[in-house]
């Protein structure tokens, strides 16, 4: 049977402690991102929900929270942008 592998064609990199560190503090950065982007995105729809039930009631507290939501909403794409070409331009 034909080996698909050459083990004697190139070393593996070494792993040294402050490598594997590094990439811990790396995942745990970016969960933590990902946490916190979820959170915001939560807190998003919850506005939108508040704004759709308040509108029988206090429609000017509505029509506010909804300006709210689309500047929230703007903000957060902008950011999206800039964070994905960084992280583009980083890993290119």
């Amino acid at each position: 049977m034909r080996q698909i592998y050459r083990f004697d064609g190139a070393r593996p990199p070494l792993l040294r402690e402050s490598a594997l560190r590094a990439e811990l503090e790396r995942r745990r950065v970016r969960r933590q991102t990902t946490l916190l982007a979820l959170g915001g995105v939560l807190s998003l729809i919850c506005l939108l929900l508040a704004a759709a039930l308040l509108y029988p009631a206090a429609p000017a507290v509505s029509i506010a929270c909804g300006a709210y939501l689309c500047a929230a909403s703007a903000g957060v794409g902008v950011i999206a942008i800039v964070f994905a070409h960084h992280r583009r331009r980083v890993f290119s």
